[in-house]
């Protein structure tokens, strides 16, 4: 059976819910999936997530903008989901 190449995907909010269970899913527990990016409105939270899942920290405009990211999953606050 030929292996699929992974979809790449991004995370845009780096909170407590994505650094205690969405990132470290992403990252290790999909065959399929290719954790490439995050971003979040605190600089600080995303460079930190960045660096320990060795992928690029982005702006929000930028992840939307890169045709190889597919997937963006959105873990900010409900309130700014709109926005």
């Amino acid at each position: 059976m030929a292996q699929k190449q992974k979809v790449k995907e991004a995370i845009i909010g780096c909170g407590t819910i994505c650094k205690n269970m969405y990132a470290p899913n992403l990252a290790n527990k999909f065959y399929i999936t290719d954790l490439v990016a995050c971003a979040d409105r605190i600089p600080e939270r995303a460079a930190a997530l960045a660096e320990k899942y060795n992928i690029k920290q982005m702006t929000n405009e930028e992840i939307y903008n890169d045709p190889e990211i597919e997937i963006v999953v959105n873990l900010t606050n409900p309130d700014s989901h709109y926005e």
